[in-house]
């Protein structure tokens, strides 16, 4: 695609850049917002140029109902930012609740931990007892027990 520069003005691409920018800009959530104000527009300035009285009130009904819809859209986009702001700090406060639970499991496993190694301490020194007090009655064990092994 080939693209002059003339001084002053922008390169086509960024003009069409900066349409599709004011388009979106003015369409808002995709409603048809901007078509609605382009309809208001033409409706008014037909009303102003209506001739007889029967097309100005026609004019005049067709803008009333098209700003009709244009509030009706801006209700509707009010109550669903609206709706969108309270399920944000519903969903900030559920983070906050899952990240409580998750330090308390954490608290928990390190517990259970402790209390692994504390079992397993006492079980080797039960096992130790036990190999102790069979070896008591050998008399290897008390050989060995008289001599310091």
């Amino acid at each position: 695609m080939l693209q002059r520069r003339i001084e002053g003005v922008l390169p086509l691409n960024k003009v069409i850049d900066e349409v599709i920018r004011k388009r979106l800009l003015i369409d808002g959530d995709g409603a048809g917002d901007d078509r609605r104000i382009n309809l208001l527009l033409k409706s008014f300035i037909k009303w102003c140029n209506s001739g007889s009285q029967e097309e100005g009130y026609s004019q005049h009904q067709r803008m009333l109902g098209t700003l009709g819809q244009c509030e009706f859209s801006m209700g509707k986009t009010l109550l669903v930012y609206d709706m969108n702001l309270r399920e944000m700090l519903n969903y900030e406060k559920i983070s906050k609740d899952i990240e409580s639970n998750i330090a308390a499991a954490h608290d928990k496993i390190s517990e259970c931990k402790k209390q692994i190694l504390q079992a397993k301490r006492i079980r080797k020194n039960r096992q130790g007892d036990e190999k102790l007090s069979e070896g008591e009655d050998s008399p290897e064990t008390r050989m060995e027990m008289q001599n310091g092994h």
